[in-house]
């Protein structure tokens, strides 16, 4: 073998060290890449959630999303006003099973007919959510407490998977906006809907009907899965 054979061996040795240290350096980059890939989307997710929750970024109105609930911006944490169940004892949303929830503000007796209509649509809707109903719950609150008799009986009979809690009335007001919570019309929320992580993001009013709510928690669970 002369010099030149040589030289051309030694440098097509070379070249395959190097493509061989090129092909390395590519395989650890892109082990490293699918690695941190999940981290990467739960921060960018958690940094998203962070922005729409304090109402820097409206994701439904970027998207162009149809809602027919009026949006609460910025959306309001269950989770930052003490409740209690009928028996005293504290409840805390995030401890639940991650369910949608309907949520209706009450007095102690809810004897007016208004009160009494949503009780019984919620209900409606609950049922009417077929195989998704198991991804939804409701809850009553009022601040007025203990709850009259007539009412318990009541809740007890016609509707024992609803969850009575209870609210200071400050809290209480500043959960339901006050009763400033209204849509473009005037009207005021009959009842809100919270995600699964106990925000409170949008509300409706006496005017929605049962179809109403049924879309925009089908589209919501759809999108989170809840099939």
């Amino acid at each position: 073998m002369n010099e030149a054979d040589k030289q051309n061996l030694d440098r097509q040795n070379l070249d395959r060290r190097n493509n061989a240290a090129a092909s390395t350096q590519r395989n650890r980059w892109l082990a490293a890449s699918i690695m941190l890939l999940p981290v990467a989307v739960v921060l960018c997710a958690s940094a998203l959630w962070w922005a729409v929750q304090r109402g820097y970024i409206d994701i439904v109105g970027a998207l162009g999303t149809h809602n027919n609930g009026q949006l609460i911006t910025p959306i309001r944490d269950i989770e930052q006003y003490p409740l209690r169940r009928l028996d005293g004892s504290a409840y805390h949303y995030r401890d639940q099973e991650q369910k949608w929830s309907l949520v209706i503000v009450g007095d102690a007796s809810c004897a007016d007919d208004r009160c009494q209509e949503r009780l019984w649509l919620t209900r409606q809707l609950h049922t009417a959510l077929g195989r998704r109903a198991q991804y939804l719950r409701r809850l009553y609150l009022s601040s007025e407490w203990p709850l009259e008799d007539k009412l318990l009986d009541t809740l007890s009979s016609e509707h024992p998977q609803l969850t009575v809690l209870q609210a200071t009335a400050p809290d209480l007001d500043a959960l339901a906006g006050s009763g400033s919570d209204a849509s473009a019309s005037g009207s005021p929320a009959a009842f809100y809907l919270a995600d699964k992580q106990g925000y409170l993001m949008m509300f409706y009013t006496d005017q929605n009907t049962g179809r109403d709510v049924i879309a925009d928690l089908k589209f919501l669970m759809k999108q989170s899965g809840d099939e």
